[in-house]
């Protein structure tokens, strides 16, 4: 077996630096979902305004055109939770193969 050097094991091994890491992670991931949740209620509101109602798929669909990364994953339930939403008491089915096929929202702009 070769013979392990407790300074390198302390460096892998530190529960503050761990600690410190994934805040800074979640801080990144939670910066960059922040910046694609606004992009994607900006384009909601295109959406709408072009075509009276809006769904997460659709926005989905303009993300992905745009070049930005069209999976929101958790972030999607998002979008329409601000006070310019109504929900229109529609729903439809997603076209996204990975949601098979469940219920969508139809949303439009108070």
């Amino acid at each position: 077996f070769p013979s392990h050097d407790i300074a390198q094991t302390d460096f892998v091994f530190d529960r503050q630096e761990s600690a410190r890491r994934k805040e800074r992670g979640m801080a990144v991931a939670a910066d960059h979902a922040s910046i694609l949740l606004a992009k994607a209620r900006e384009i909601a509101v295109e959406i709408a305004r072009k075509k009276g109602e809006v769904t997460s798929d659709d926005v989905s669909i303009e993300l992905g055109r745009r070049g930005w990364p069209d999976c929101l994953g958790p972030a999607a339930g998002s979008i329409f939770k601000t006070k310019d939403w109504a929900f229109t008491g529609k729903f439809v089915n997603s076209t996204r193969i990975t949601n098979h096929s469940r219920l969508l929202r139809v949303w439009k702009l108070k």
